[in-house]
């Protein structure tokens, strides 16, 4: 284990908070304006009548079935995220309410920094080095990505295509091609340089070979097969919730349609976009649906009530979370008392 400061925290955290600082700033610049023209691509062809009519004809029981086959997709998320972190310590609970708050953070933040909140978290619950904790974020994104492609590559050829379909495609199996070089040079890297020279190293070396160490990791065969069964596991869970937000608002999709939506729509929100994906999410839902041949106002209702199904659950739920977090924080210690080491920090 690193070092830890004065405070029980790592001295790699200033470099952390820097990057988050960093992504967030690259998400606002870039990601608002183009969030702002796929708004208004999503809304080009639609009647906001029309859509806000369609919305009124939503049923609510599929939706509140939506809501709960999407929670069912974060705890896949979260058990996966532990058996990749293999930090027994942690809880299951304790990893799902890490991945809620984090998908709070990026619903109010540009920059994906709930991400890299999330390794700052596990750090902390598990007194583990930042570096093996950020790893382990990255390779439990990487099988997202894998479930994803796979998923589109299987509904594709169901479809009619789409010249921009085909370069979500190429864009998702150049992002699996570089996921995998990033995991052959973690491997090359560490096997060839010794690990006893990390006590001379920098702060920001010393993260770094922390986390090309976790990436480096072997997981074995059948970890593997597993985290990806727990990956499609959770994907597909998304695709039923679609199907059921779909289903609410009298638009009817096929097992291919739906797995086809439901892989377009998680892969194309890699561009970068505003807080929650807004604008780029209903983008993506308008010209999926539309290859299936469902209308830009049905369409748009769909993006409208799908982001609502987890949005609005995961920002309140997680936001509840940050607060108990922050107020765990700086709760006054007894007098007396010596502030635990391990201590829950946001």
């Amino acid at each position: 284990m690193s070092a830890l400061g004065e405070n029980g925290l790592e001295p790699s955290a200033g470099v952390r908070s820097a990057a988050r600082s960093r992504a967030a700033l690259v998400g606002l610049v870039v990601g608002v304006p183009l969030s702002a023209v796929f708004l208004w691509l999503a809304f080009r062809h639609a009647d906001p009548s029309e859509v806000w009519s369609v919305l009124r004809t939503a049923k609510i029981a599929p939706v509140l079935l939506a809501v709960a086959a999407m929670a069912g997709v974060y705890l896949g998320q979260a058990i996966r995220w532990r058996a990749i972190a293999r930090t027994p310590q942690v809880s299951t609970t304790e990893f799902a309410e890490m991945v809620v708050s984090g998908v709070a953070v990026n619903n109010v933040l540009p920059g994906r920094v709930g991400d890299l909140l999330r390794a700052r978290w596990l750090q902390v619950a598990a007194r583990i080095p930042g570096g093996r904790a950020l790893a382990s974020v990255f390779v439990d994104r990487a099988f997202d990505v894998v479930a994803l492609v796979l998923a589109l590559l299987v509904a594709l050829p169901f479809v009619t295509s789409a010249q921009w379909l085909r370069r979500i495609v190429l864009g998702g199996l150049v992002l699996l091609t570089l996921l995998v070089l990033a995991l052959a040079v973690a491997r090359l890297y560490t096997r060839r340089r010794s690990r006893d020279r990390r006590h001379v190293r920098n702060i920001v070396r010393r993260l770094v070979r922390d986390t090309l160490e976790g990436l480096s990791a072997p997981l074995g065969p059948r970890r593997t097969v597993g985290l990806a069964a727990l990956s499609i596991g959770a994907w597909l869970m998304w695709a039923l919730s679609a199907w059921l937000v779909a289903r609410s608002l009298g638009i009817e999709l096929s097992v291919v349609e739906t797995v086809l939506v439901a892989a377009v729509i998680n892969l194309g929100v890699a561009i970068p976009s505003s807080p929650g994906f807004i604008g780029t999410y209903q983008w993506l839902a308008v010209s999926a649906l539309g290859l299936v041949g469902v209308g830009s106002s049905q369409a748009l209702a769909f993006g409208v009530l799908m982001q609502a199904v987890w949005y609005v659950p995961t920002t309140v739920v997680g936001g509840v979370l940050l607060l108990r977090r922050t107020v765990s924080v700086v709760r006054p210690v007894p007098t007396g008392a010596t502030p635990s080491l391990g201590s829950r920090d946001g």
